[in-house]
């Protein structure tokens, strides 16, 4: 009986990017494999492109960095402006505890 194969494996980063320059310097596109290996890398680019920008808007150093990279990860997964939200806080809701409930003390947990 023999170990099943993985269906994923990692590598290097330096090398994957080896592989894709060497595919596209040796472009055949009449090759089936070709295309299915132009296809995959491509496919991969834009999912690694993706987590980037994703993992920049959720821990960007600035507010702007943050914000700008949200546009750009909501742009490349293909989200409509139509179904975007605002990442701000309306003015007409309110948002403190102590008005809700006056009498609860929030550092203790406890009502007054």
């Amino acid at each position: 009986m023999h170990a099943t194969r993985p269906k994923n494996i990692q590598i290097e980063y330096s090398f994957f990017l080896d592989l894709i320059s060497y595919a596209f310097m040796h472009e055949d596109s009449a090759d089936p494999a070709y295309q299915r290996i132009n296809t995959a890398f491509r496919r991969k680019l834009e999912a690694m492109e993706r987590h980037y920008l994703y993992s920049l808007y959720k821990s960007g150093t600035t507010e702007d960095i943050r914000r700008k990279a949200r546009e750009e990860y909501l742009e490349a997964i293909g989200l409509r402006d139509s179904f975007r939200w605002e990442d701000r806080k309306d003015a007409n809701v309110v948002h403190n505890s102590t008005v809700l409930f006056p009498d609860f003390d929030a550092d203790r947990g406890t009502n007054l």
